[in-house]
């Protein structure tokens, strides 16, 4: 009975630990002393009480470990912190099917290069801005060019 509460401690203070990893960026010193601490409570449990409960607390550890990083989850993506500039919102769609069919419209279209292209930077078209790529030549700021081809999600000019 004299190593539960030194187990308890290890297991509860690795898995807060490992919950403060998951919001600081990198891989260091929680992330690090949460697996050493986990580690060593599931030892503690074999070493101490045998092989039996020494496997029940590696299984408990798991499942406590999954329930608390998807509860944690959830309450970032709905709490106050879901809404800083630290996560993103909406989805992802680069390269998805409607954007390379928009792309495919700018064929033809002329615009006003916003930065120098070397070979990549800014022109301004008339609906909007776009990241392009030259077609290989040094494009200056303020010339202005045609877009030649789409390949993906790139978008090719030439000047004209």
């Amino acid at each position: 009975m004299e190593w539960l509460i030194p187990i308890i401690i290890c297991v509860l203070v690795g898995i807060i630990l490992l919950v403060v990893e998951m919001f600081m960026p990198g891989f260091g010193v929680p992330g690090i002393s949460a697996a050493v601490l986990l580690l060593a409570g599931i030892v503690m449990t074999w070493y101490e009480y045998g092989a039996k409960p020494g496997l029940a607390m590696s299984v408990a550890v798991l499942a406590l470990l999954g329930i608390v990083i998807s509860i944690s989850l959830n309450a970032v993506k709905k709490g106050k912190f879901g809404r800083s500039s630290l996560t993103l919102e909406g989805t992802v769609n680069d390269g998805g099917v409607a954007d390379r069919e928009a792309l495919q419209e700018m064929l033809g279209k002329e615009g006003t290069a916003l930065t120098p292209l070397r070979p990549v930077g800014a022109v301004e078209f008339e609906n909007g801005k776009m990241n392009v790529q030259s077609d290989g030549e040094f494009i200056e700021k303020g010339a202005a060019v045609r877009v030649l081809r789409v390949s993906g999600t790139t978008v090719y000019v030439k000047k004209i």
